[in-house]
């Protein structure tokens, strides 16, 4: 009796070694995501004003928030600053935004994307639209980039102005 519930726990710790090797997908939907960042983003401007739980950059992958970092840094001293509006709310001013809407949800698997609106300013009828891309880093969906639909199609990729911003004044191979 002893070796059958030896060779049942070894079957079954077999079996969870390789259900661990397995790419695990991230706890929570991307839609709940989108939903929990903005609400956090937003946080400081609610009244009364809420702590947000973590900083811009923490909702971020790691490369992407490293690219943030950078150009943030190189922003400091530049005679052009990084960011000339806010980057999630597409305007450079706001007052207490929110009234959150999950719109859609597509995109690959690997890189989901979420379509949401709020409101820039309370009260105002007015919406703003943002895809918000998604990307599993250290074990849950983080921001892969921000995009702003354009007027007349297309979007605005938040990530590849980054990556414009930091390529400024290197030398071309």
């Amino acid at each position: 009796m002893h070796l059958k519930s030896i060779l049942a726990a070894a079957v079954v710790a077999s079996g969870l070694l390789l259900a661990g090797g397995a790419a695990a997908q991230p706890a929570g939907a991307p839609a709940d995501q989108a939903r929990a960042f903005l609400t956090d983003y937003f946080a400081a401007e609610q009244r009364p004003p809420r702590r947000a739980q973590r900083k811009f950059e923490e909702w971020m992958t790691s490369r992407f928030a490293a690219l943030y970092r950078q150009a943030q840094a190189r922003s400091r001293n530049a005679e052009e600053p990084f960011l000339q509006a806010d980057p999630v709310l597409n305007a450079q001013d706001s007052d207490r935004p929110g009234d959150i809407r999950i719109e859609t949800v597509g995109g690959p698997p690997d890189r989901p994307e979420v379509r949401v609106s709020f409101r820039v300013f309370a009260g105002d009828q007015a919406r703003t639209t943002q895809i918000l891309v998604f990307a599993e880093d250290r074990g849950e969906w983080r921001l892969f980039d921000i995009r702003t639909p354009q007027e007349g199609g297309g979007t605005s990729s938040f990530r590849q102005y980054t990556e414009r911003y930091l390529g400024q004044g290197r030398p071309r191979r």
